[in-house]
């Protein structure tokens, strides 16, 4: 079992969230494929995404990963690439999302 990380999110989110979450397990999934296809440029974009993306919806560790995707793609590091995604499906699964109230 994945340890638990709480994050969080702002209750204004909360019906984008699963969506969300859902998008970025299918981006780990086409990572992985375009590791098998040494895609470096496909892999750099999609982390490039999650870089940017992470941090609007409350999830800075993910915006993290996304940093450390983008600079391993960028060294064509197959093995460091796939360690990283490993590591953001389980930080994924790991995730207690507690939303709170709007800060406006």
């Amino acid at each position: 079992m994945p340890d638990r990380v709480i994050v969080e999110v702002d209750e204004d989110l909360s019906d984008l969230i699963p969506g969300f979450l859902t998008h970025k397990r299918a981006d780990v999934i086409t990572i992985f494929d375009a590791i098998a296809r040494r895609d470096y440029a496909e892999i750099s974009r999609i982390a490039h995404r999650i870089k940017g993306e992470g941090g609007s919806y409350g999830f800075e560790t993910m915006t993290e990963m996304g940093r450390s995707l983008e600079h391993a793609a960028a060294m064509r590091d197959d093995g460091a690439v796939a360690t990283l995604a490993r590591q953001l499906l389980n930080y994924m699964d790991g995730l207690e999302i507690v939303f709170q109230p709007s800060k406006d």
